[in-house]
């Protein structure tokens, strides 16, 4: 019973925030970018919330109660791209005064290339978007385990698209206060605290950990050197472009406060968070052998050390942790697809208009976000194995226009593109003979394809004679 109220008090609270929040919401840009006036300590809040989802919390702990040790690389590949998205990019998209990453396409590489990255990041973070929608049901079938998935999924949905398709980015800003705390309270402090207590300390815990699975207490014993650092530098390099986030650092009042916020956040909450939900994932493992699902690592545990109040105020802040990013990617997601896809076929859309069609879009990808999370298998392979190619493209683009523009082009751009995409699906659908992951196979040849494409099609802009 206590599980039931604690989950109704939450929702209540979240859609009684974000309902109220977003009344005042009239205009497309109040929509998708809180009119570009976020305050600076409420931008940090919310681009922690936003980044803290399903892979930050189930999926890091996942990674250590499976593999040991081994699994911290997802929580340190994470913090790193993080942190470099926030010093290099954040600063550089806020002063380009865009809303979409196609639309900063556009501006520099022209519409083709713009609408092959506009197809990418529809795919990349609708990608995220099954995979957050997914562990939504997870998390609420915790607090009522005789609810299908399901059934349990539809419901989280439904009470997301309520106040973000009344208030959108303004009341996703809102919300993530409430979020944020939650996560914090019981990621950082409550949670590592109640799981080495009852395992009995650090020591202990790897001792345990030691008698049974040896290997897990090994650097690499789990997982090879080769998926480690692949898959850390594709989540690594995904941060950098940074698709949760990137309506919060276009929302920022200037571009100094988003680059400010951003880090902030990074170091002082969201790489932290990474560290301590990685190491309850690892105690986990030594106090729950054999889980049927590693995803369930952090609910399991909840539900077997703390009591029953407890456990349903840790219970949801983990479904805090993932609601912010759920919502964030919804609606990044049916903004790209407004302004990027519809918005290039009907020009003549006014403002009124624009701010429909992306709440109509919120809906309908989060429903299909909804279909395609219910037949997916585990959190994590969610988001790498459909993100990779876009990612492969994404991250040298962007790399080249910030660092190396004078020889950024449409031709060449657009065939770094086709090689990123093709080489990854192409090695992808080979097996990964070479033992890394398709994606960092894919950004090797598209960075090596950015640099000599570029360089071959560039044509200097002819010097007028003054005379």
């Amino acid at each position: 019973m206590e599980k039931i109220l604690i989950a109704i008090l939450y929702i209540a609270a979240i859609l009684f925030i974000g309902v109220m929040a977003g009344r005042k919401v009239k205009t497309a840009d109040e929509f998708a970018v809180a009119d570009r006036n976020i305050p600076f300590w409420t931008n940090v809040f919310s681009m922690s919330s936003a980044w803290i989802g399903a892979g930050s919390t189930l999926g890091c702990a996942s990674m250590c109660y499976a593999y040991g040790i081994s699994g911290f690389y997802l929580a340190i590949g994470v913090g790193l791209g993080s942190v470099l998205a926030s010093v290099v990019f954040a600063k550089r998209i806020r002063m380009e005064n865009v809303t979409t990453i196609p639309e900063l396409i556009r501006k520099h590489l022209g519409k083709t290339c713009a609408d092959a990255i506009a197809l990418l990041a529809i795919f990349s973070t609708f990608s995220v978007v099954a995979s957050q929608v997914r562990s939504l049901g997870t998390i609420l079938n915790m607090f009522i385990p005789s609810l299908p998935l399901l059934t349990a999924m539809i419901i989280m949905t439904v009470i997301m698209l309520i106040y973000t398709v009344i208030g959108g980015m303004t009341a996703a800003t809102k919300t993530d206060k409430l979020n944020i705390g939650l996560m914090v309270l019981a990621v950082m402090i409550i949670l590592p605290i109640l799981s080495l207590v009852s395992v009995g300390g650090v020591s202990n815990m790897a001792k345990t950990i030691q008698a049974a699975e040896p290997l897990k207490m090994k650097v690499a014993g789990m997982v090879g050197w080769g998926t480690m650092i692949s898959s850390g530098l594709y989540f690594g390099c995904s941060g950098m472009v940074n698709s949760e986030n990137f309506l919060r650092v276009c929302g920022a009042r200037s571009a100094k406060e988003a680059q400010g916020a951003s880090l902030v956040g990074t170091l002082m909450i969201y790489f932290p968070y990474l560290l301590f939900a990685s190491l309850v994932g690892l105690v986990g493992s030594a106090l729950l052998p054999g889980l049927a699902s590693s995803d369930a690592v952090l609910p399991a545990m909840i539900d077997k050390f703390a009591g029953p109040l407890l456990g349903a105020v840790l219970l949801a802040a983990l479904l805090a942790a993932v609601m912010g990013t759920a919502a964030s990617v919804t609606m990044l997601t049916s903004v790209t697809i407004s302004r990027d896809i519809i918005g290039r076929f009907k020009r003549d859309m006014t403002d009124k208009q624009m701010l429909t069609t992306q709440r109509i879009l919120m809906i309908l990808v989060a429903v299909a976000g909804l279909l395609v999370g219910y037949f997916g298998s585990s959190i994590v392979s969610i988001m790498e194995d459909v993100g990779a190619p876009s990612g492969a493209a994404l991250v040298p683009i962007f790399c080249g226009l910030f660092f190396w523009r004078k020889k950024m082009n449409p031709k060449g751009s657009l065939i770094t593109i086709g090689v990123a995409v093709a080489s990854t699906l192409i090695y992808w659908a080979a097996g990964s003979p070479l033992g890394i992951s398709h994606f960092l196979f894919g950004l090797a040849c598209s960075t090596v394809t950015m640099f000599v494409a570029n360089s071959i099609c560039y044509k200097p802009v002819p010097v007028m004679d003054k005379q």
